[in-house]
């Protein structure tokens, strides 16, 4: 059942992306204020995309009428465009593409899909970079991709639902097309427990085993990025800790998700590789484009996923794909918190409203099954549920609480909202 699910979401997933990239339709010069720009334009999926290396700036859409110049305006001249595959064979010489995303649009992720697609079926020595896992867990990867584990041991291996947590019905059609097609994968980020510790201490602080995972080098000098990090800063207020610790940290994602690309690029000097890494990361080349410029000396370029050209700034990235927002269907929930103690999952506490109030389960319930499927962690519940929608039935097994046996389950029927 959960193979058939599972194989359900990819075929979708790819189904609904086949014979796009022919499609894509990019490529159209004009000129703002005297300067050319280079447009581009997705019409099938109704996305654009803007090289910004010349664009100057733009008023933002508060600004009144009077405000505007004639030479504000891009224009976009449909009919005069080439396709995303003209793009990706017109930066050819680039050896890393990083693609942004904001973590939870799918729409996002389809852009990442079918690039890392395009280019594999092209024949390009392809890796690809993931700030999603952390790189300790790099071998968990490894396996994965050489079929020695299954998706479900990848994420318990990996403590995907825990480190990462985002929905993965996003990540999932990439991992599996890699998998499927000998693609490597990368674990880029900084291990969580480092990252930690160093929102808290100085590096010259730090654990003699833990200055050993820093980078070899940081790069302090960017103070346009550190203006934009202070905003974000401020912007949270609950931060346990100060804005220095929270430069480090974020220096230290930067950082370190550079010099693991870099290192790889330059083990396998016939890869080049796609990084897909928040938005944050990428624009303005401030994170980890220029971190992995500063340690390899080839041509890196950068694609952002935007909703609108309003406001944007040169610079910004080599180039925006507008994109229209698209969200999952939402995932039919039980009602409850869960967590994992050791091999359990556990019922922490329930909304008011969801469906597992209605029942006789209460607080410390141990969830051991959903209909013939066992649970015995966060990957093997979150797994089971994903493609299950609001409506659904389910028979929810359960303990009373951690001291029962598995054989003593008690079994609910509930109706998903």
């Amino acid at each position: 059942m959960l193979v058939n699910h599972i194989k359900g979401t990819l075929s979708h997933f790819i189904s609904c992306y086949r014979h796009r990239t022919d499609n894509y339709r990019f490529f159209h010069k004009f000129k703002m204020t005297g300067k050319p720009v280079l447009v581009v334009v997705w019409i099938s999926l109704g996305l654009v995309s803007i090289s910004l290396q010349a664009m100057p700036g733009m008023h933002a859409a508060k600004q009144s009428v009077e405000a505007f110049s004639i030479n504000d305006r891009a224009v976009i001249k449909p009919g005069q465009t080439l396709s995303l595959a003209a793009i990706l064979q017109h930066e050819n010489d680039a050896r890393v593409i990083l693609v942004g995303e904001q973590h939870t649009r799918v729409d996002h992720h389809q852009v990442q899909f079918e690039i890392m697609r395009y280019m594999h079926e092209h024949d390009i020595d392809l890796a690809v970079g993931l700030e999603w896992f952390q790189q300790p867990f790099q071998s968990h990867l490894n396996d994965f991709l050489a079929g020695n584990i299954t998706e479900k041991q990848l994420l318990n291996r990996t403590e995907y639902f825990d480190r990462w947590a985002y929905d993965y019905r996003l990540y999932q059609p990439i991992l599996l097309y890699a998998r499927e097609h000998g693609i490597p994968l990368l674990a880029l980020n900084a291990d969580r427990e480092l990252s930690k510790v160093v929102t808290k201490k100085r590096f010259e602080e730090l654990a003699d085993e833990l200055k050993q995972q820093l980078p070899s080098s940081f790069d302090w000098s960017d103070k346009a990025y550190e203006k934009r990090l202070e905003k974000i800063f401020k912007m949270h207020p609950d931060f346990p800790g100060t804005f220095e610790g929270f430069l480090r940290g974020q220096l230290l994602w930067d950082e370190t998700m550079a010099e693991n690309a870099a290192d790889y690029l330059k083990e396998h000097p016939q890869k080049r590789m796609l990084v897909f890494a928040g938005s944050g990361h990428i624009e303005f080349g401030s994170g980890i484009p220029n971190r992995i410029k500063r340690r390899i000396k080839e041509k890196v370029i950068t694609i952002l996923p935007s909703e609108s050209p309003a406001g944007v700034k040169p610079g910004k990235a080599d180039y925006l794909v507008f994109s229209q927002m698209n969200l999952l269907p939402n995932v039919g929930l039980i009602g409850a918190f869960l967590e994992t103690s050791g091999d359990a999952v556990v019922i922490k506490g329930m909304t008011k409203t969801g469906a597992i109030s209605e029942t006789d389960i209460r607080a410390g319930a141990i969830i051991v099954g959903i209909n013939e499927v066992e649970v015995a962690t966060l990957a093997d519940f979150k797994l089971e549920m994903m493609n299950r929608r609001p409506g659904d039935e389910i028979q929810l097994h359960y303990l009373d609480s951690a001291t029962g046996s598995r054989d003593s389950a008690k079994t609910v029927k509930i109706k998903l909202r």
